[in-house]
């Protein structure tokens, strides 16, 4: 962030000795260091100041939704730079008192309030398209991508030449996630102003974003060579990140290393380093991001958002007080810093504090009650201290708030119906989520095991293909494919889905698991027992891998092992009905009657209604002589199910003359 440049002006001090040529060295020498006083009190606000719109930023906090059927998924990080690629040239005379104050309002940081004055300057002055612009811009910082996207394009009419104005425009379609209509509107700010830094820096990161990797690394490089220290330092940290994205870790170093030389005193730059570093999520470059932000924090103390960056990092790491730490330190520096207390939100959810989490969703409802990630949030934590009602309220606020294009709060909604037994309202909200984002994965996921949950068997595996459809290595649909053609007795097409699910995600627990018990039940034995063998081999503690081992090593003859198997189960898990029942099949056959009727009851104790378990007692009573008993069990089976014929068969064998 610039100081500006030195003012050259002042007097010899009166009684000076120095003379003059001796002075200016150190009356510039001063100028500077006030100039990076004031550099750094921008920092320290966090606020906005040109030219660039949001240079450290509050953070960008991406829509959280639930991934498959057992979550809430990932949250967004505080990557930066997406805000902070515009421009804004207010240099000019303000055209009221009214424009005055809502410049005023705006550079020192009270965004609400300027925001508010800028549209009544603009609703006075509608032919004006540079207010029109000016308030765009502010819109844009304070994160209302929308509404900046309707102000900017209105300037763009009334300013079509101005290439401040398509720069911006650019950036707010980008935010809205209009990538060809941002890429087209970044391009004609170029055209307006050929080697246009500001445009350039924002395009690299766009292609970026888009996955085009080479061609955001060849603007960027253009970039990088010309403009002032702080521009081309700017440019070589996006440069930076678009070599990270293209694998090649040594150019992005390079990249850093000028980035700081070229404005060694900018805590910005380090900061930018620094969470280009957090974003490729490996551990050696956590280390790198937090050598960076040393130095920046030195230089910057009380800047929030470096606190935060600090914080991702320690929560990379696994130290999740640290972050909590560091993110409460954020809060305290800036009670407003949404991002922080977003993510502190977070840390109390995933140690089921609900009323800390609550407290942070109620202070960002009072806060800032119009973004709909806050209603979303607050979703989220009733949903899971199972406050039902507040929940679809808050997701229905939030839905509302943002004019109903919010797909994850319909998925959210489907998750909490389905949950709750409601599966129509559940399918419906999949639905909508879809209807939203055509190509929202988890979403068809979900929306398959709802249809698979009520009966809708065709149905599922039609949703269940068309994510397959979208994405043919999703190997959460291949797996929940597999599950559903196994529940048809399809075994082939069932072990067919698996191994897809596993090539798609090599090593995958569930997928592993499940092709061992479908290639049982299609009595592939000894690959079935391979695979289990590996998988309790790799996680000696994944209850139901011992227990389809122990099932396959019955059905292969291996009793002894399977004996071993099914106790190694229980004693992961004293409650498996799956062991209980299958070791106590094992010592009825065996002969060993009295322990095997010890296991079927402390079996029926915990589930009364299991057939397996009713039906192994009574054979048991059978063979120990207690005809009444065993034939009280099989009637019991015989009453849920009249046309159970091992059951109709004991009572018959029970009750006939010895």
């Amino acid at each position: 962030m610039s100081g500006g440049a030195p003012d050259r002006g002042g007097a010899t001090p009166p009684g000076s000795t120095f003379a003059p040529d001796r002075l200016w060295p150190v009356l510039l020498a001063l100028v500077a260091l006030l100039a990076g006083a004031l550099a750094i009190e921008v920092l320290v606000r966090g606020r906005t100041s040109p030219p660039q719109v949001v240079t450290i930023d509050r953070g960008v906090d991406t829509r959280v939704s639930a991934d498959d059927d057992h979550g809430d998924g990932d949250d967004g990080d505080d990557t930066g730079g997406g805000v902070g690629d515009g421009a804004l040239d207010d240099a000019s005379a303000p055209l009221d008192e009214a424009h005055g104050r809502a410049r005023a309002l705006a550079h020192r940081g009270d965004l609400a309030e300027a925001v508010v004055a800028f549209r009544k300057v603009a609703a006075a002055h509608p032919a004006d398209g540079r207010v029109e612009g000016e308030l765009g811009y502010w819109l844009l910082a304070s994160g209302d991508a929308a509404g900046a996207l309707a102000a900017l394009e209105q300037a763009r009419t009334l300013r079509p030449d101005d290439p401040l104005i398509a720069l911006n425009l650019g950036v707010a379609s980008g935010r809205t996630g209009d990538t060809s209509g941002a890429e087209a509107e970044l391009r004609r700010a170029l055209e307006l102003r050929p080697g246009y830094l500001s445009a350039q820096i924002a395009l690299g990161q766009l292609l970026r974003r888009a996955g085009r990797t080479d061609e955001a690394i060849a603007v960027l490089e253009e970039a990088s060579r010309s403009g002032g220290n702080e521009p081309r330092a700017r440019a070589l940290v996006a440069l930076g990140r678009a070599y990270l994205a293209g694998d090649r870790g040594g150019d992005a170093a390079d990249a850093f290393d000028r980035a700081i030389q070229f404005a060694p005193a900018s805590a910005e730059i380090r900061l930018g380093v620094a969470r280009a570093f957090l974003g490729t999520h490996h551990a050696a470059d956590v280390d790198r991001a937090l050598e960076a932000l040393e130095p920046a924090i030195r230089m910057a103390p009380d800047v929030p958002q470096l606190h935060a960056a600090v914080a991702r990092a320690r929560l990379a790491k696994g130290d999740a007080a640290g972050a909590e730490q560091a993110y409460e330190h954020a809060l305290r520096l800036d009670p407003a810093y949404h991002y922080a207390r977003r993510r502190l939100l977070r840390i109390a959810l995933d140690r089921e504090d609900f009323p800390r989490a609550r407290l942070h969703a109620e202070y960002l409802l009072r806060d800032a009650p119009d973004v709909p990630e806050h209603h979303f949030l607050a979703g989220l934590v009733a949903s899971r201290d199972d406050r039902l009602d507040d929940a679809r309220r808050h997701y229905a606020d939030a839905i509302a708030k943002a004019d109903g294009q919010y797909p994850e709060a319909w998925f959210n909604i489907g998750l909490l119906e389905k949950g709750a037994g409601n599966l129509d309202a559940a399918i419906d909200a999949y639905r909508k989520a879809i209807a939203l984002r055509p190509r929202y994965l988890s979403a068809f996921n979900n929306l398959g095991l709802a249809l698979r949950a009520a009966g809708k068997r065709d149905e599922a595996e039609a949703t269940f293909r068309q994510a397959l459809g979208v994405d043919a290595s999703y190997a959460a649909a291949w797996l929940n494919l597999g599950e559903l053609y196994g529940d048809d007795k399809r075994w082939d097409d069932a072990i067919g889905a698996l191994r897809h699910a596993l090539e798609a995600k090599p090593g995958y627990p569930r997928a592993r698991l499940n092709l061992a018990g479908m290639l049982r039940k299609a009595h592939q034995l000894d690959e079935a027992i391979t695979i289990a063998e590996g998988l309790v081999a790799d996680q000696p503690r994944y209850v139901s891998a011992w227990s389809t081992l122990g099932a396959a090593l019955d059905d292969a003859g291996r009793v002894e092992e399977a004996e071993r198997a099914y106790r190694q189960t229980l004693e992961l898990d004293g409650g498996h009905t799956g062991a209980l029942r299958g070791l106590a099949a094992i010592l009825r056959r065996d002969g060993r009657v009295a322990e095997a009727r010890t296991v079927y009851e402390d079996l029926l104790d915990r589930v009364p209604d299991d057939r397996g378990g009713r039906l192994g007692l009574a054979e048991v009573l059978l063979a120990q002589g207690d005809r009444g008993g065993c034939a009280r069990d099989a009637q019991l089976v015989l009453a849920r199910s009249p046309d159970d014929d091992e059951a109709r068969r004991l009572v018959a064998t029970c009750t006939a003359s010895p």
